[in-house]
């Protein structure tokens, strides 16, 4: 029941009515350093740049023109109803969920959830993994946990993922993506077992999107960023945030699930190894009547990590 409502009170509290998807029709396959910027002006498009390799070619010209068509489309949508859209979007962010989801065009984190700008904060990548050496999303992790202070972390995984496939079939991918799909074997590892046990193939593969999202569900409990958040929390407010959830987007219906496991049972047998802040631990203990300790000259609001015992 609270992961239902969970999903309800995510789904209800965000904005509906989002303009359709980009029109977009084939690309040709033309070198370009065409580029395109967000103009500071009612979120319109701003084209700055555009050379081909094929001189007298227009074909990516007429491609782009949809982008600015339905750039000035959903702006005037934006903007119809709400003429002080933009500039509330210009004063900050305050999202309170952070969706971690596959770089799938099939999967727009807003769209699905039927959010509007400023609501998710959305980090994607192949295969929605959570990697410790992965510096783009660690930094996710401390601005949006540190800073923004959101209250949920959303791992989104998604059933026919394409990452996860070619994780279950021995072939080599070449490098650099290879590498990558290696940590979804490991998820393959731990659980080969019960994923063995499966015969049909399909299933074992929607199995595997599964326990992809709630492995990565647990590495996002992994991190100290997270840890640190959710023991201060806890010791202020009596309850710790973030929350952290895995779930599934079927594709097939357009629905949304989240996964129903044992979440505290999995932590439980990770504690020795991976916990670095304690609700009793004496480094601690000060955190119920302070902000964190920050580094000189950081941001207003910023929280950075220091060494226990640091001024």
């Amino acid at each position: 029941a609270p992961r239902k409502m969970f999903l309800r009170s995510l789904l209800l509290g965000c904005v509906v009515g989002q303009a359709a998807a980009f029109g977009f029709g084939a690309a040709p396959l033309l070198r370009t350093d065409a580029k395109a910027a967000v103009s500071s002006r009612g979120g319109e498009l701003v084209a700055t740049r555009m050379s081909l390799t094929t001189p007298g070619n227009n074909a990516l010209d007429k491609n782009l023109d949809h982008v600015f068509r339905n750039n000035k489309r959903w702006v005037n949508e934006q903007t119809r109803d709400d003429p002080e859209f933009f500039d509330r979007m210009k004063d900050g962010q305050a999202p309170k969920f952070l969706w971690i989801g596959c770089s799938d065009a099939r999967v727009p984190a807003n769209e699905i959830v039927g959010c509007g700008p400023g609501e998710l904060f959305v980090h994607r990548n192949i295969a929605n993994l959570v990697v410790n050496n992965d510096n783009s999303i660690q930094s996710v992790f401390q601005f949006s946990v540190e800073y923004l202070q959101v209250e949920h972390i959303i791992i989104c995984g998604h059933y026919q993922c394409g990452g996860v496939l070619a994780s279950m079939d021995n072939t080599d991918l070449a490098s650099p993506l290879e590498e990558w799909v290696r940590n979804i074997r490991d998820v393959y590892r731990l659980h080969k077992d019960e994923l063995d046990a499966i015969e049909d193939i399909t299933q074992r593969q929607r199995r595997m999107v599964e326990l992809n999202a709630q492995e990565q569900a647990l590495n996002v409990y992994k991190s100290a960023v997270v840890q640190r958040r959710r023991v201060y929390t806890h010791l202020r407010e009596g309850f710790a945030t973030p929350k952290v959830h895995a779930v599934v987007f079927d594709i097939a219906t357009g629905e949304l699930k989240e996964l129903d496991w044992e979440a505290d049972k999995d932590l439980k047998a990770l504690r020795d190894q991976y916990d670095l802040y304690s609700v009793n631990d004496h480094q601690t203990m000060g955190w119920a009547g302070q902000e964190y300790p920050k580094r000189p000259n950081s941001m207003k609001g910023l929280y950075n990590r220091m060494p226990p015992g640091a001024n």
